[in-house]
C-alpha cells in the first residue's frame, strides 16, 4: 500500500537482516502501474454499461491506475496515457501539447471519426467508414489477423472468436507497415500508431465497445 509515484520507483526488495539471494527480490516493469486518464463528458455517466469507456476501464482496471475526468482535471494529475472515445473527441491544443512532451494518446473511432477525421492520427482516414453491408463492404465480419513481428502485439496469439463488422478505413498509402500494429485478415488496420515529437498517437479504428464488433467482448 504505497502511493503509485514511490511504487514505481521501488527495483528490488530485500529482506532486513538476510544476506542471502534468497532475500532479494527484484521488481520488473511487471510490477509498475501507469497513471491513465480517461477523457470523460457527462453524457458517459448516465448509463455507465453502456458506455465505451466501461469496457475501457474493465480492460485496463487490472494493470493501471485509473482517473475520470475533463481535460483540466486529467492534466492536473499527471496522467501518462490519455484514452479518448468517439464520443469525447476533441481537437484541444492541450492534447497536442501532451503528445509532444512525452504522453500517449489512445483513441477509439465511432460515428464522429468516421464522419470527418482530424490531424491527430496516425493515418489519414477515408470519411464514412466501412461497414458489414455497406457501400465499402465485405461479404462477411473480419477477424483478426497475425500480428506483424514490428507491432508490440507480435507473439500473442489473435483471438479467432472476435469479428469485425465496421471500421475507419485508412487512405491508401498512409498506412505504412511501420504504422501498423494489427490487421485484419483482408489486410486494413485495425490497430494504428505513429510516433509524434516524444511520444504516441494510438488509433483503434473500430468503438471501445461493442458497436462495431465483438473485439471488446473477448479476452
Amino acid at each position: 500500500s504505497l502511493p503509485l509515484d514511490l511504487r514505481n520507483r521501488i527495483a528490488s526488495l530485500r529482506l532486513d537482516g538476510s544476506s542471502s539471494a534468497a532475500s532479494i527480490r527484484l521488481l520488473g516493469d511487471q510490477w509498475q502501474r501507469p497513471r491513465v486518464g480517461l477523457i470523460t463528458l457527462e453524457s458517459d455517466e448516465g448509463q455507465p454499461l453502456l458506455s465505451d469507456l466501461h469496457y475501457v476501464r474493465s480492460a485496463l482496471g487490472p494493470h493501471a491506475q485509473l482517473i475520470d475526468g475533463d481535460l483540466d482535471a486529467l492534466l492536473a494529475e499527471d496522467v501518462s496515457v490519455l484514452v479518448m472515445t468517439d464520443s469525447a473527441r476533441s481537437d484541444d491544443q492541450r492534447i497536442v501539447d501532451f503528445v509532444n512532451e512525452g504522453g500517449v494518446l489512445i483513441r477509439f473511432a465511432g460515428p464522429r471519426l468516421a464522419a470527418q477525421g482530424d490531424d491527430l492520427l496516425p493515418v489519414i482516414l477515408r470519411e464514412g467508414g466501412r461497414l458489414f453491408g455497406g457501400s465499402l463492404n465485405w461479404d462477411e465480419p473480419q477477424r483478426i489477423a497475425s500480428f506483424p513481428d514490428t507491432s508490440p502485439f507480435a507473439g500473442l496469439p489473435a483471438d479467432n472468436s472476435a469479428t469485425i463488422d465496421r471500421q475507419v478505413l485508412a487512405q491508401p498509402g498512409s498506412a505504412t507497415p511501420d504504422r501498423v500494429w494489427a490487421r485484419l485478415e483482408d489486410g486494413t488496420p485495425l490497430v494504428t500508431a505513429m510516433r509524434q515529437g516524444e511520444g504516441w498517437v494510438v488509433l483503434f479504428h473500430v468503438t471501445a465497445g461493442p458497436d462495431w464488433s465483438d473485439l471488446p467482448l473477448t479476452g
